[in-house]
């Protein structure tokens, strides 16, 4: 399972992906075909978000009631 931040950064990377698809489709230069595209990925990726929503909300209330722990990666600079 994920910890809590990289469900947040999975969070993050879906937003930014509906942002960009809302972007475009307020481009008056795709064709209604291209729209239609667009509105199927933007319902795939709201989807994603709503699972990934469920999971950071499961995620944290293990760790709130002690069920689990959020694991962190030590980092360490190698250059």
């Amino acid at each position: 399972m994920y910890s809590v931040g990289e469900l947040i950064d999975r969070l993050i990377i879906e937003d930014i992906k509906v942002f960009n698809l809302r972007e475009t489709v307020h481009n008056k230069k795709i064709s209604k075909k291209e729209k239609v595209l667009i509105f199927n990925k933007l319902n795939i990726f709201n989807n994603n978000k709503a699972i990934l929503v469920g999971f950071l909300d499961t995620k944290i209330n293990n760790i709130l009631d002690g069920k689990e722990k959020n694991q962190l990666l030590k980092i360490i600079k190698t250059y």
